[in-house]
């Protein structure tokens, strides 16, 4: 597979993960939801790893950005 092809599926899953907060999706999900993406899109073992480390990632970093809005809101809207 084309390494353009899945560098814009996954940068897709990213943002469908981020966009289901605070229900973050399941791994099953995100394999389907890669399948509905691209239904001759083999995921393979490194894929898997890759996705799971999405759902790790991706709601930490929400959760972080969240803290940091909250903590300095008024300065954002000072500016």
């Amino acid at each position: 597979m084309n390494k353009e092809v899945k560098k814009e599926l996954f940068s897709g899953l990213a943002d469908w993960i981020i966009d289901n907060e605070p229900n973050y999706p399941s791994f099953s999900q995100c394999k389907l939801w890669i399948k509905k993406q691209d239904s001759q899109y083999v995921i393979s073992k490194n894929d898997e790893k890759e996705i799971l480390m999405l759902l790790t990632y991706l709601p930490m970093s929400q959760q972080m950005n969240n803290i940091l809005y909250t903590k300095y809101l008024d300065q954002i809207f000072s500016k």
